[in-house]
């Protein structure tokens, strides 16, 4: 696997995005791991399989360690210009999508949140700028 972003959560924890392809299968396994600010470092996440079903825009994992944040992936499609996520307290993100579509099959974001909040919304905005549904 290969680090294909890194970046900060809004808790000053620092997160890198795994990604790496199976050459026999296709498959996508995508994983964060993500290091405190006072040094530790909780269990990472992450998931593999198809890159996205078929029929779909988007495909996602979300978890969390016993402590530290939450983190959330997505692999969306190449139909897929923005994600947005909503979060509990009303916090919009515009989560930034990495890779190329054409080496992972998929275009991948990640966002890492305090434990404390929850995603109460996701949108997917399309090339033309129109919604698609979730799925």
């Amino acid at each position: 696997m290969s680090v294909i972003a890194s970046g900060y959560s809004t808790d000053g924890d620092l997160w890198h995005l795994d990604a790496a392809v199976n050459r026999d299968t296709g498959d996508l396994a995508t994983s964060v791991a993500i290091e405190l600010p006072d040094g530790s470092r909780p269990w990472g996440g992450g998931c593999g399989g198809p890159p996205i079903p078929p029929g779909r825009h988007i495909s996602t994992y979300s978890g969390a360690a016993d402590f530290g944040p939450r983190t959330f992936i997505a692999r969306v499609t190449a139909d897929v210009r923005a994600l947005i996520i909503t979060l509990s307290d009303g916090t919009r993100e515009d989560v930034q999508l990495h890779g190329d579509i054409s080496e992972f099959g998929a275009r991948i974001g990640v966002l890492v949140y305090p434990r404390h909040l929850d995603i109460h919304r996701l949108d997917l905005i399309g090339t033309n700028g129109e919604m698609l549904p979730p799925d």
